[in-house]
């Protein structure tokens, strides 16, 4: 069995000391009406133990009753769960995915959340974005997970500045568990427009009525005790499954859409297409072609009839096989002694799909006029009528889709390894101390398959005629002699051959490590007689020392580095560093005033930390914070706290590269959307003017990349809250806390859309100059002529205020007059957020995010989001719950409200499921989730912020709502 602590009891209550945490527990324990137990516990958000569960922070807790209920088997989802986390990456993301999971507290970003395991950081999981993965902790050995909301850098160091995510293990386990749960998802296609557009292009549809998406989670967990008690060993394996579904299997999302207006929903696609669009350079105001049949004649290109539906080859959820494995061990030696030690380690392999590659169209290629593949008709349009002929080249965009190759697979693998050895106890009657040392890598390696080479294409697409047969000019002069031509010239004409040659696989791997050494010490001073006159418990005081080294290694093979490959969007430079950092950190917790009246307790707190980074030089981070508890009814509580993050080697050192931003090119198109002289103000000519073409698929090409000379980023929290625990109304308790967090010189590129909206509106040349367009076309895409840059720099702000909520009641029925019928536990947990500010320079104009979603903001970011648990516990070995999930409405940030589904409705989720004790030692579980299958909102794709994450899918945000239907699930713990 397992054997919980006294800590990890009084974790799973929220009714002991007045405690301010959302502790979601499903499932109460309805035991007589004696006080507990109170014990002094470390809880996240300080290192000094304290007296009951007094927080002066916000602190939400779950436990692990809510991962059965929520019938989750990955820890992004059960923390996604609450209203104060916002979606990012996970398994929804396919187009751009680094098969990571990671979590953003507050909407600031996944840098400025800190993820800890039993109190100690998650190493970086992915070189190319190296913030924790959430895939390296198996959801089943989740004890409870608690979160600090707001800055906690004082107390942990760089990072936490949104907050902090503390993923507590079960650990001290006696004897065998099994655990197994399957789940799938059901959906109904029933959306009229949805279906209604894809008829209209004569797209097909899928089943009125699907299931798929399977998840199977196995873990086995295996603990055994010394014989003398004073040790344990718990160890886990664990398989997790998960099938793919692609896009094409729910009717919303069978092609990309696209609104006009109040005009009804439309597919649109993309230019880069089947049998391809075509345009040469000096005729790009006339209209595009395509090609209409085998022999190369050719019809006028238009994006009705044209476009390419890419969405039946892109994942909705990628498939991923994860394996996990680890150990948790301890010994106590002696009272002052208490060795311990821990081993994680997981594999998880992912493959993300999206639609076939090809030459895309913005990428300028040369036809030669005399190329034998070309019809007459193509010669007259391509080359004569621009007085070409012979050998001349004609340069030409080419939009052509390798539909003959298939789609392309990003196949990623991750392999984490973490150790921590320590050792803690008690010493000289006051004192605690805890020393230890981690070592944590991740290698990564990904394999990108099914992309075609640029350098190929042209090569296929320069073709003599050598004794009537088609030959590539670079099998004549022996500079490729393996060429193949590719005819895309006639339908029909592209051979396997050809597409054998041009098929270019990429590889990327590398690994992130993270190595720690710290000791601390606390103590209650108060046995030395330093306390406060008027209180009871002594001073408390917490002292340390940590170090930490972070290194990188990002190889790229040479078609990444050079942006060879066709669907790259450009170079993928290799990226190596490391930095260090050495830190002193000290708490102080002073207690003023005990049990006196108006003053059940008055307590101060203090902490700082001084840290000292080889990279970005010297910074230092504190809080201060106090609670007053008038009586037993009422506590209040407030902080502020200065935290830092201090630039990653991602940020410092990646050598700048060309790369897609989602946006719109204001000065492209017949009838742009910026003036004449707002274009000039960016490189635009007069003759260029009102004839540049826009970015394909809402994809335009910014400059990115590091900068070594990066400083940490500080950020102000002010907190202030309440918390109720009223003694007139047993089994309830609220808290109601206000945060305001200021980020100062945040970190990250200038946005590139930011830049170019900000050049429009203000003509600044600080935005103007950044924008390089093509010298001859204009555009700011297709090559590394045209781009915005977009480089990391030290000007951003970031603000956001909000107030969390968190009721708890818990009942007994028989109290109601309802007889030996068990409990009932509500729980609500919810967050407004008044104001979520993003400001890309001082000069540049703030974007206000609250209640917005979009290319600017992301994912939508609802005033107000709640969830409400209710849970009946049944006398009969039992226990059912349903849960109200509620996210408010949204308003896109670009488009005009006359767009269709510019403003995303309130959505109201109902989930049911329940447990069964069936046995001694026995339980299942089952349940469904979005029990009415309600259709999450159908957005125009080019609102779904495609450039950065949190990414937009299926023409959705998948991570924010239940996009793939209803999910059912049961599983079975069985313990032996």
């Amino acid at each position: 069995m397992n054997k919980q602590t006294i800590r990890e009891r009084l974790l799973a209550s929220t009714m002991i000391g007045g405690a301010a945490m959302m502790a979601l527990s499903a499932v109460p324990a309805f035991a007589a009406d004696e006080p507990a137990q109170v014990k002094e516990v470390v809880i996240t958000g300080s290192r000094i133990p304290q007296p009951g569960l007094t927080s002066t922070s916000p602190l939400s807790v779950i436990n692990d009753q809510e991962v059965k209920l929520q019938g989750t088997t990955n820890a992004e989802n059960l923390v996604n769960s609450l209203p104060q986390v916002f979606a990012t990456y996970g398994s929804s993301v396919s187009n751009g995915s680094t098969g990571t999971a990671t979590v953003d507290l507050r909407g600031l970003g996944t840098r400025r959340t800190l993820v800890l395991i039993d109190g100690k950081r998650l190493m970086p999981g992915d070189p190319a974005l190296p913030v924790a993965d959430l895939n390296q902790i198996p959801a089943t050995l989740i004890d409870r997970v608690e979160l600090v909301t707001g800055g906690a850098s004082a107390v942990y160091g760089s990072d936490a500045i949104s907050g902090v995510v503390n993923f507590i293990m079960k650990k001290d386990f006696e004897g065998l568990r099994i655990d197994s749960q399957y789940g799938f998802y059901q959906h109904n296609n029933d959306d009229s427009a949805s279906q209604a557009a894809n008829k209209a292009h004569g797209f097909a549809l899928p089943g009125s009525n699907v299931t798929d998406g399977a998840t199977w989670d196995f873990t086995a967990v295996l603990g055994a005790s010394s014989p003398d008690g004073k040790g344990n060993v718990t160890a886990y394996a664990g398989y997790r499954n998960t099938q793919a579904v692609t896009e094409n299997k729910r009717d919303f999302s069978s092609c990309s859409f696209s609104a006009v207006n109040n005009n009804p929903l439309i597919c649109a696609g993309s230019s880069t297409s089947f049998p391809g669009r075509f345009t040469a350079v000096t005729l790009a105001k006339q209209p595009s072609k395509t090609i209409a049949d085998s022999s190369g004649n050719l019809s006028p290109y238009t994006s009705a009839a044209n476009s390419f539906n890419f969405a039946p080859y892109n994942y909705f959820q990628r498939p991923d096989e994860r394996y996990t494995a680890g150990a948790f061990a301890h010994y106590q030696v002696k009272p002052w002694l208490d060795a311990y030690s821990s081993f994680m380690f997981m594999d998880d392999h992912t493959v993300a799909q999206i639609a076939p590659s090809g030459a895309f169209f913005g990428s300028i290629f040369n036809v030669n006029c005399d190329n034998p593949l070309l019809s007459a008709a193509e010669v007259t349009q391509w080359c004569t009528s621009q007085g070409l002929g012979g050998t001349q080249n004609s340069p030409m965009f080419i939009g052509r889709r390798n539909v003959e190759g298939g789609p392309r697979q990003d196949d990623l693998r991750h392999d984490s390894y973490r150790f921590v050895l320590g050792a803690k106890g008690d010493f000289a009657d006051a004192w605690t101390y805890d020393i230890f040392g981690q070592y944590g890598t991740t290698v990564y390696s990904e394999n990108y398959l099914h992309d075609l080479s640029k350098v190929k294409i042209q090569r296929a697409l320069q073709v003599v005629n050598v004794a009537g047969t088609p030959t590539c000019k670079s099998v004549v002069d022996g500079s490729d002699p393996a060429c193949v031509p590719w005819n895309i010239f006639k339908l029909g004409g592209i051979t396997q051959a050809a597409v054998n040659y041009l098929d270019t696989p990429g590889f990327k791997e590398g690994s992130v490590s993270e190595q720690i050494v710290s000791g601390s010490v606390s103590g209650d001073l108060g046995k030395y007689g330093m306390k406060s006159p008027w209180a009871k418990d002594g001073v408390g005081v917490a002292l340390g020392a940590e170090y930490r080294r972070e290194a990188l290694d990002y190889r790229t093979d040479v078609e990444f580095g050079t942006g060879d490959l066709a669907g790259s969007g450009g170079p993928t430079p290799s990226t190596h560093g490391s930095y260090d950092v050495k830190e002193i950190f000290g708490e102080l917790r002073v207690p003023v005033i005990q049990d006196m009246p108006m003053f059940k307790e008055l307590s101060l707190e203090a902490g700082y930390r001084t840290s000292d980074y080889s990279s970005s030089g010297h910074i230092n981070s504190y809080k201060v914070s106090g609670d007053w508890q008038l009586m037993d009814d009422v506590r209040f509580r407030g902080s502020f706290q200065r935290a830092v993050r201090a630039p990653n080697i991602s940020e410092l050192f990646t050598p700048q590269a060309v790369g897609l931003f989602g946006g719109q090119d204001p000065c492209a198109g017949g009838a742009p959307t910026a003036s004449l002289a707002a274009c000039q103000n960016m490189g635009v000519t007069a003759g260029q003017y009102g004839s540049i073409i826009q970015c394909p698929a809402a994809q335009c090409n910014g400059l990115f990349g590091g900068n070594p000379s990066l400083k940490p980023e500080e950020s102000d929290t002010k907190s202030f809250g309440v918390v109720f625990t009223p003694t007139f109304i047993k089994g309830f308790s609220a808290t109601v806390d206000y945060f305001d967090i200021d980020v100062k010189g945040a970190i990250g590129p200038l946005s590139a859309a930011t830049t170019l909206a900000s050049c429009v509106s203000t003509g600044n040349p600080l935005f103007c100059n950044r924008v390089h367009r093509a010298p001859t076309t204009g555009v700011i895409f297709g090559g590394p002529a045209g781009f915005v840059a977009a480089g990391n720099v030290n000007a951003g702000f970031l603000a956001t205020k909000g107030t969390d909520l968190e009721m708890n009641y818990r009942t007994n029925l028989s109290d109601w007059g309802m007889g030996d019928m068990g409990g009932l536990h509500f729980n609500l947990v919810g967050t407004y957020t008044k104001t979520l500010d993003t400001q890309a320079s001082p000069t540049a104009p703030v974007v206000h995010c609250a209640e917005k979603f979009g290319p600017q903001c992301g994912t939508p970011t609802p005033k107000w989001r709640h969830k409400l648990r209710t849970t009946w516990t049944t006398p009969w070995h039992m226990a059912l719950s349903a849960d109200w999930r509620y996210i408010g409405e949204s308003t896109a940030t670009v488009g005009g409200p006359n767009m269709v589904n510019h403003k995303i409705a309130a959505y109201n989720y109902f989930d049911l499921s329940g447990t069964w004790n069936f046995k001694d030692g026995m339980q299942l579980r089952a349940g469904v989730n979005n029990v009415f299958d309600k259709t999450p909102p159908i957005l125009d794709s080019s609102n779904l912020g495609l450039s950065s994450p949190p990414f937009g899918n299926g023409n959705t945000f998948p991570q924010v709502y239940d996009a793939l239907g209803r999910t059912i699930f049961i599983g079975i713990t069985a313990d032996f």
